[in-house]
């Protein structure tokens, strides 16, 4: 508890001192509030809600590339277009990051983008609800989008940790989460439930913490705590995700069993 404590009081310390962490963390909550805002205020309006548009298709995709193809086809400003906003953007911005890390002016303008996408979790499924245009294609890709940034960006920041435990934790976060993911693309409620959502907020925050390295500031201990209820919230998302998996295949079974003595 003191280590804990210890790291408290620099964070503090760190945040009274530095002028740019502190424009870091008020434009970050910025961004968050303005983003909530539309999506419990905004959308709300007709003339907001006329911004954004339909994902409209025929059929459900039967296959990876049928499936791809119509993730691509997904106008920008639709539900499913946001959530490929993260899917778009992780990968150029993780180059960016990797170059820019070092440099605190540099990689706190990266992270207020990263902030933004990670936030319009929140806007996609908005969107898609107040247009009535919720699919079943939007709730695999929409898990599936958030992975893929926050997936990329904690291999990002704990690579530059040099920490070790992060590393051996960050890989097993990634490996049931891929795994999980593809689970989750084959049952009948792919929607994320909130075992999900609340290790998803939990890897942001860890994310967040473990990236003040760039300012010399390394909070192993609280990134440790953080890092650990990531991944135990993680195994519990996979643990469901297989479970009911394994239900339905047994319930499969069942009614064929049935269907072959009558």
């Amino acid at each position: 508890m003191d280590n804990i404590a210890k790291e408290i009081n620099l964070l503090f310390s760190m945040f009274e001192e530095n002028l740019i962490l502190q424009m870091e963390i008020i434009s970050s909550l910025i961004i968050v509030s303005l983003v909530l805002v539309l999506v419990y205020f905004g959308l709300k309006l007709k003339k907001v809600r006329n911004c954004f548009d339909c994902h409209i298709y025929d059929n459900e995709p039967t296959n990876f590339k049928e499936r791809l193809n119509l993730y691509l086809s997904a106008p920008l400003m639709s539900g499913n277009g946001i959530c490929m906003w993260r899917v778009y953007l992780s990968i150029p911005l993780a180059i960016i990051t990797v170059i820019v890390y070092d440099n605190q002016i540099l990689s706190s303008i990266v992270l207020q983008i990263y902030v933004f996408l990670f936030v319009t979790d929140a806007l996609d499924g908005a969107v898609a609800r107040s247009l009535n245009n919720v699919t079943n294609i939007g709730k695999v890709l929409d898990p599936f989008a958030d992975k893929f940034l926050d997936l990329v960006v904690l291999s990002i920041v704990v690579y530059f940790s040099e920490n070790v435990f992060f590393m051996i934790s960050t890989a097993i976060i990634i490996i049931f989460d891929i795994i999980g993911q593809t689970i989750r693309g084959k049952t009948k409620n792919p929607a994320a439930n909130w075992v999900g959502k609340t290790k998803t907020v939990f890897k942001i925050i860890t994310i967040y913490l473990i990236s003040l390295n760039r300012y010399d500031l390394n909070l192993e201990y609280i990134g440790t705590i953080f890092i650990t209820i990531s991944l135990i919230f993680t195994i519990a998302s996979f643990y469901l995700k297989a479970k009911e998996k394994i239900k339905a295949k047994f319930e499969a079974l069942r009614r064929l069993v049935i269907k072959d003595l009558v």
